[in-house]
């Protein structure tokens, strides 16, 4: 399939890091990108910030990053707050009617451990957001495993029904085996002080395979896009296997993009097809990671046949090699099915 060469969205200062993009498409020619960077140069503790851009001569130019989310000084997300994803639609909560709510990952433990998923509303994209009283609304017990979050959300009407993916550890106590997959579920917060949260179901991961053919596939850190023309789902899902040789050796080296029927996503039976890897052949460099897929205002599909993506590029350095992630982005051209 086609697919133009991805450009970098911005720069930011030595000592700071961007990664996991979460892109709004509000109309053609603006958009919203909410992800994880550090405040002060050196030190890792992720906020999330946002910033607004215009398209200009065929090219996104983006604005100043404004913060939008922080960790709170004690609670379950007084570490980290991360990963975010946002939509519209309509939640009422305390007496008052949200437009947009925003995802996210909290932790409360250094070495990213015991991470956990919360929501936000706000009236206006661009904030302020505020935090629901009954985060988080994915809980996680373990206290020394990665925990749940990564999570990416689809308005399933527009209003206060959506459906989340979200990453979770999962653990075999037996064969001491810890991993990493994807798990969905469906909530409906139009009333928010009234939630109503469907059941926990592991993705199926049938017909995914991995680029080289080689390592069994690991379905994590999903973003999804729903073209509801064609009832489709879109996925980003880290490359695996993970390249071992090279330093760091947890970073994929590509992003894979797959589609599936809804109804076959639905009937959890597999059905996946690998629609394209975003990797050096497109950003330049060997680490293509933590990619989200640029979604209208409601998580759908904005432009028929075309599915943009913004992935996260890491410069391949045995030191200091998160100071160098940064946001790029490309257009596929999509196949027809």
């Amino acid at each position: 399939m086609q697919a133009q060469l991805a450009y970098r969205l911005f720069d930011d200062a030595d000592g700071i890091y961007n990664y996991c993009p979460s892109p709004v498409l509000m109309d053609e020619t603006t958009m919203y990108i909410f992800y994880c960077a550090n405040a002060w140069p050196g030190l890792v503790i992720d906020d999330i910030y946002a910033r607004r851009g215009k398209l200009e001569n065929g090219r996104w130019t983006f604005g100043d990053r404004f913060r939008v989310l922080q960790p709170d000084r004690l609670g379950w997300d007084c570490i980290h707050v991360c990963d975010p994803d946002v939509i519209k639609g309509e939640f009422r909560y305390r007496g008052e009617t949200y437009s947009w709510m925003m995802v996210y990952l909290g932790c409360d433990i250094h070495h990213c451990y015991h991470n956990q998923v919360g929501i936000a509303f706000a009236k206006e994209i661009d904030g302020p957001y505020i935090k629901y009283d009954r985060n988080p609304i994915v809980r996680y017990d373990e206290l020394f495993h990665w925990g749940a979050g990564q999570a990416s959300v689809v308005s399933l009407d527009g209003k206060g029904k959506f459906r989340m993916l979200y990453s979770q550890t999962v653990h075999e106590y037996e064969r001491r085996l810890q991993g990493c997959r994807t798990f969905w579920r469906d909530f409906d917060l139009s009333d928010a002080e009234r939630p109503i949260v469907g059941e926990e179901v592991a993705m199926h991961v049938g017909g995914m395979d991995n680029r080289d053919g080689e390592g069994e596939v690991a379905a994590f850190n999903p973003t999804i896009v729903w073209d509801r023309n064609n009832d489709l789902y879109y996925l980003t899902r880290e490359g695996t296997p993970f390249d071992k040789t090279r330093s760091p050796d947890f970073i994929a080296p590509y992003t894979q993009v797959s589609v599936i029927s809804r109804s076959d996503f639905e009937k959890n039976e597999g059905g996946w097809q690998t629609v394209y890897n975003v990797d050096g052949k497109d950003t330049g460099y060997e680490r293509n990671h933590n990619a989200g897929l640029v979604k209208d205002a409601y998580g759908w599909l904005a432009r028929q046949g075309v599915l943009p993506v913004a992935t996260t590029i890491s410069e391949l350095t045995d030191r200091d090699f998160l100071w160098t992630y940064r946001i790029y982005y490309q257009e596929l051209a999509l196949p027809t099915l």
